[in-house]
């Protein structure tokens, strides 16, 4: 696992030495060789070693990790109402946002920086750097769907030989020159962020490219688990980043001229084929850094969902073994169009790392103030510690993230744009459904009050049998969709069933278990099954368990599934914005329509579009 976890989860920041060092020596002048390879080691020692390694990738939820995740801790798995826009959900949803944005710059950066690699082989293969990278990128993309562990399976071994070619070129360089450990000495980076001046912060904002990939680390935790991302981080990754970032200070330090060379990771190899091999497994780990990321923000997006943030997309698991191991094909694509629009767009990898670190940062700060209010919460914890945990870690964070600021005017602000239209997404989305269920529940009725209801008032019946089918959701949301269809036509049949739909059940490819059924009084059912989480629910076979469960006294055909949507028309009192009512709609309209992945056959399928008017002045909605 934890050489699968190589191949998923380091690619990111395994791949920083291709552009890190370069562009930061670039900016302080070789004779910061030293300075500038110390601030990069005790920035990974500090940022991954202490910060996530050992604090943040404790603070999990149910195994998952990411800053959905400290949400969910602080809201119990449950954010209603107010608290779900209140400022610590704001913030949480725009730091979540952050990595959307930075999402969409990795894979770029990374690719495009090993292709440049090219001409360092021969100086005339430069021009096909470009358009090789589109095509990794496009290729990359499409391979998604075969799933992070098959994809891990082939990328782990991959990223393994990738670091130990790190480390035997680091010590190889630190050889001739091994006055470069001095470097280990943290004074050496203290002395020149002193002396830098103002240039300390564009410093700054380059050495935070070699931890970009810290944040996806934690958001990935659910993929593989603690104990082998930990594993392969002290064996493996830390190790062999810290002797190649010492061996190109050697390199600098050896030959001034080299820090001016925009390939001076691939000049430790001596030129000839070895360079030309180098190149080629450069691309490929690049290509798996990309993949970091990316399952990351699958991850986020399933969280997302789950807590009601977002509108719910298809979801494919790939794994059977764990369950966070899954592939969204609509943030697939959206992600590969927008990854090629910034390689054409920027089209070199100096250009683009210009725009690289602030999302990334932001949400470093973000998990940290997280991180912070779950730890405050926590019974048994010392405040006082928790106090000093986070003002160490904000003193981390701010200045790396103050720092990126400075790109803004180089391209910064392309990951900020992004962010801030996904954080106005979700959050538009979450007020939406916020009102829509506050209006449906009104005057909530559970089970019980709805069949005295239904006797008290002599509903009129008519043969048949009608299932109100939801996933993962309180019966009482049922019990005013039944309400509102016996408003409308005035009938209901003799048998009415709610099915509640859960994907918790532990064995991955269950059909349908621990099916549970329940009969009240004036013909209602409820039922509950549970399916495992590679299988798509089936409902009607679920149903005739159910049936076989009833016996004789059970529901008659014909049998008709229910599925509601809400849209909302109007919203007086200004709830609601207008581009928000705007956005809402359209993101309504366009959700995953729930008969996509029931398997409920056509003939028996009836959707109600519910048009909404929200009118808080009257206490109720009008459908």
């Amino acid at each position: 696992m934890a050489i699968l976890a190589l191949g998923v989860v380091f690619g990111d920041i395994g791949t920083s030495p291709l552009y890190a060092y370069q562009i930061a020596v670039s900016l302080a002048g070789p004779a910061a060789a030293l300075g500038v390879a110390s601030l990069i080691i005790w920035t990974l020692f500090l940022v991954v070693g202490v910060k996530y390694v050992m604090l943040v990738m404790k603070a999990d939820y149910h195994g998952e990790g990411g800053i959905f995740a400290l949400m969910a801790r602080i809201f119990n798995g449950h954010p209603r109402g107010a608290a779900s826009r209140g400022w610590m959900a704001c913030l949480l949803v725009f730091g979540a946002a952050l990595l959307f944005g930075d999402g969409a710059i990795t894979p770029a950066v990374s690719v495009l920086s090993a292709m440049e690699g090219l001409a360092s082989v021969n100086p005339e293969w430069g021009v096909y750097a470009l358009p090789l990278a589109l095509g990794i990128l496009g290729g990359f993309f499409y391979a998604q769907r075969f799933g992070t562990s098959r994809l891990g399976g082939i990328f782990g071994p991959v990223m393994l030989v990738w670091f130990l070619v790190l480390a035997v070129l680091g010590l190889v360089h630190i050889a001739a020159c091994p006055e470069v450990l001095q470097a280990l000495n943290p004074l050496h980076g203290a002395r020149l962020l002193g002396s830098g001046g103002w240039g300390a912060w564009a410093l700054v904002g380059a050495v935070v490219l070699a931890v970009t990939g810290a944040e996806a680390l934690y958001a990935d935790l659910g993929h593989f688990g603690r104990k082998p991302i930990v594993t392969g981080w002290r064996l493996v990754v830390f190790p062999s980043l810290i002797l190649n970032y010492l061996g190109q200070a050697a390199l600098v330090m050896k030959n001034p001229a080299n820090a001016a060379e925009t390939n001076l990771f691939f000049l430790m190899m001596p030129e000839g084929h070895l360079r030309g091999a180098l190149v080629v497994l450069a691309t490929a780990a690049t290509i798996i850094a990309s993949q970091a990321l990316i399952s990351g923000v699958f991850s986020l997006a399933s969280q997302a969902m789950d807590l009601g943030y977002l509108p719910r997309f298809y979801v494919r698991h790939t794994s059977a073994e764990t369950r966070g191991q899954i592939y969204i094909p609509m943030l697939n694509s959206l992600f590969g169009v927008a990854c090629i629009l910034l390689v054409l767009g920027f089209r070199t990898a100096d250009a683009l790392a210009g725009a690289y670190g602030i999302a990334v940062t932001g949400a470093m700060a973000v998990t940290s103030v997280a991180f912070f209010v779950v730890k405050w919460a926590e019974p048994g914890v010392s405040r006082v510690w928790t106090v000093v945990v986070l003002i160490g870690l904000l003193s981390l964070d701010l200045p790396l993230f103050g720092a990126c600021l400075t790109k803004i005017a180089d391209g910064g602000i392309v990951p900020l744009a992004l962010a801030v239209a996904v954080a106005a997404v979700m959050l538009t989305w979450r007020k939406g459904r916020d009102l829509v269920h506050g209006h449906l529940l009104a005057s909530p009725l559970g089970v019980r009050d709805l069949t005295v209801r239904m006797e008290a008032e002599n509903f009129r019946r008519v043969p048949g049998t009608q299932v109100y089918v939801m996933r993962q959701i309180d019966p009482e949301f049922a019990v005013a969709r039944i309400l509102e269809q016996y408003r409308r036509t005035q009938v209901l049949p003799e048998n009415v069933v709610i099915l509640l739909l859960d994907t918790g059940w532990g064995n991955p490819f269950a059909e349908a278990e621990n099916i549970t059924i329940k009969k009240h009084s004036a013909g209602l059912w409820e039922a509950s099954a549970r399916h495992g989480y590679m299988n798509e629910p089936d409902v009607p076979l679920i149903l005739q368990k159910c049936a076989e469960q009833a016996g004789e006294g059970g529901w008659r055909a014909p049998l008709f599934h229910i599925l509601a949507q809400e849209l909302i028309v109007t919203c007086s009192n200004k709830q609601m914005r207008r581009w928000e009512k705007k956005l809402f709609g359209f993101l309504s309209r366009n959700v995953l329509p729930g008969s996509d992945y029931l398997n409920i056959p056509p003939d028996s399928l009836i959707v109600y579009n519910w048009l909404l008017r929200l009118d808080p002045a009257e206490g109720s909605a009008a459908r």
